[in-house]
C-alpha cells in the first residue's frame, strides 16, 4: 500500500491514479510505462533474425518521428490531466472531504454489516442515505449495490405490500408506480442503468431482488386488479423513454384505484 501524494488516502502501490481524488501517482505511472517498454523490447528480441532485419529496415526511417510523437502525446496527456485535476479536485476542501468520508466509513461499516446481517435493510438504507461524502468510498462496501436497489425500488412499498387493511389513494398510487418500476427493471436488467447494480449483487441478493419482483406482480394482479397482458402493455405506454410517465400514469392510477375501492 502507499499514500496518495494529494489527498493522503491509502491506495494500492500499483495504482496509477487515486480512486478517491483521481490524482495521478507518478511513480506508479512511470513504473507501468517502463514495464510496458521492457515487454515490448522483450517481444522484439524474440523475433527471428530475418524478422528483425525486416522490422529494422521498415521502421528505421520513421522511428524518430514516432518516438517524438509518442513523447509529445504523453507530455500533452500528462499536462492536460494535471490541469484538469487541479481545476476539479486539487483543493484543501476536496482532500478534507475524502478524509472525512474514509473516517465515516471506518466508523460505520460495522453498523452497516450488523444491520445487513439481520436483514434490517431499512436501517442500512437510512445509514447510506445519511452519507454525504465521496461516492468512491461508500461504494467499497460489499453490499452497496444491493442496498441501492432496495432504496430505489422496495423500501417505499414494503409496508404497502404487507398491509392487509384498505389502502389509501396515496398508498395505492405509490404501490402502483413502484410495482411497475420493479417489473420494468426486471425486464430490462441488461440494458437499464440500474441493472448494473443487480449484476453486481451476490447470488443470494439476486434471489431477494427477484422476490421483490414477484411481490410487485402480486400487487398489480391481486390488489390493483391488472391482468398480465395489461402489465406487459404498460411497459410500452408508460415507459416511452425508459422512465415512468407520471402524467399518463395518473389516469391509470385513478382508474384502478376506483376499481380497487369497488371490489
Amino acid at each position: 500500500m502507499m499514500v496518495c501524494r494529494n489527498c493522503g488516502a491509502e491506495i494500492d502501490d500499483k495504482a496509477t491514479s487515486c480512486p478517491y481524488c483521481n490524482a495521478m501517482q507518478y511513480a506508479a505511472s512511470e513504473a507501468e510505462y517502463m514495464n510496458n517498454l521492457y515487454k515490448m523490447n522483450s517481444q522484439m528480441d524474440n523475433l527471428d533474425d530475418e524478422a528483425n532485419k525486416y522490422v529494422f529496415s521498415s521502421v528505421l526511417k520513421s522511428a524518430a518521428i514516432i518516438i517524438i510523437c509518442i513523447a509529445a502525446a504523453v507530455l500533452i496527456g500528462i499536462f492536460w490531466g494535471f490541469m484538469r485535476y487541479r481545476a476539479d479536485n486539487n483543493s484543501s476542501a476536496e482532500r478534507k472531504k475524502i478524509h472525512q468520508s474514509i473516517e465515516w466509513y471506518n466508523n460505520n461499516v460495522s453498523k452497516l454489516d450488523e444491520a445487513y446481517a439481520k436483514a434490517d435493510y431499512n436501517t442500512v438504507s437510512e445509514l447510506v442515505d445519511g452519507y454525504k461524502g465521496n461516492s468512491s468510498v461508500i461504494r467499497k462496501w460489499n453490499h452497496y449495490s444491493f442496498i441501492t436497489l432496495y432504496g430505489s425500488y422496495y423500501r417505499r412499498v414494503n409496508d404497502i405490500y404487507n398491509k392487509n387493511d384498505m389502502l389509501s389513494e396515496y398508498e395505492f398510487d405509490s404501490g402502483f408506480r413502484r410495482s411497475l418500476d420493479l417489473v420494468y427493471f426486471s425486464k430490462n436488467i441488461k440494458s437499464d442503468y440500474m441493472g448494473r447494480y443487480y449484476l453486481a449483487c451476490s447470488d443470494d441478493e439476486k434471489k431477494i431482488v427477484d422476490g421483490w419482483v414477484e411481490s410487485a406482480y402480486d400487487f398489480l394482479e391481486n390488489k390493483a386488479g391488472i391482468k398480465q397482458e395489461e402489465i406487459d402493455s404498460f411497459m410500452i405506454s408508460l415507459y416511452p423513454d425508459g422512465y415512468y410517465d407520471y402524467k399518463a400514469g395518473k389516469d391509470y392510477e385513478d382508474k384502478y384505484y376506483k376499481n380497487y375501492q369497488e371490489r
